[in-house]
């Protein structure tokens, strides 16, 4: 029996496939965030969002939005893109680096922002598309990457509800950065 020394460009090439998520991951630019517990009902609205600032130089592209419903009655979930007519709302400190091995832990430029007990609804913006969150449940879309907000946009999940009562939830969402 007789072993040869095989030539290095005779070596097989090793192949690694991986999902872009999982690929942003190890990079250090994928990122998850949920808004404060948000409140509203009898006539009140709420909303959480995903903010790219004008100067951030980076492309958000969205993953995963969720909307999580506390309470014992439904409510709905308006998607929109572009919308500036709720105001600012207030910064969540709930983001992080999923890569946590990655020093200095990366910092995302995105912003997410939520607001509630608000009495008006949307008056700008493109509404996207609208869901129903089911009592003590979990609304998910799973975009892969295909929502892009350029520096300036944004996409909000608008929470309203019919019911009379309180209804609480919480507004998550996953995304990757990349330079614009």
């Amino acid at each position: 029996m007789s072993f040869h020394r095989r030539k290095r460009a005779e070596q097989p090439v090793e192949v690694i496939h991986m999902s872009e998520t999982v690929y942003q991951t190890r990079l250090g630019n994928y990122f998850l965030g949920q808004t404060g517990l948000l409140t509203f009902g009898d006539g009140m609205h709420a909303w959480g969002g995903l903010f790219n600032p004008g100067d951030s130089e980076i492309h958000i592209l969205c993953d995963t939005i969720t909307a999580t419903n506390y309470s014992p009655d439904p409510f709905i979930v308006e998607f929109w893109l572009m919308n500036s007519s709720l105001g600012s709302g207030i910064v969540s400190r709930n983001v992080a680096s999923v890569n946590q091995a990655v020093r200095p832990t990366p910092i995302p430029k995105a912003e997410l922002r939520d607001a509630d007990r608000l009495s008006e609804a949307p008056k700008n913006g493109l509404f996207s598309f609208v869901q129903i969150a089911e009592p003590k449940s979990t609304v998910t879309h799973d975009l892969q990457g295909l929502l892009i907000l350029p520096p300036g946009s944004s996409m909000i999940a608008f929470l309203r509800s019919q019911e009379r009562g309180t209804i609480r939830s919480r507004v998550s969402f996953g995304w990757w950065e990349n330079p614009a």
